[in-house]
């Protein structure tokens, strides 16, 4: 049982891991790409619902709201 414990664990903070590289990497690389700040929510909100990293811990709704307050860097 304590196997368990520590395997989910684990695939938590992997996941965790993998949201921040998404924020640190994938967003910027939205923003600039995109023409507006809306066509790179978009672009993230495709990668997010789809990747396990974040539908592992969010809903899809939830994943939603997250990006909807997401904004441009200055």
């Amino acid at each position: 049982m304590a196997v368990w414990g520590i395997f989910r664990w684990f695939a938590a903070r992997r996941r965790k891991r993998l949201r921040r590289i998404d924020m640190d990497v994938l967003w910027p690389t939205c923003l600039k790409a995109a023409n507006n700040l809306d066509y790179a929510k978009a672009a993230f909100a495709v990668h997010a619902v789809n990747d396990p990293a974040w539908r592992g811990d969010y809903s899809e709704e939830e994943i939603l709201e997250f990006i909807d307050r997401l904004e441009a860097y200055d």
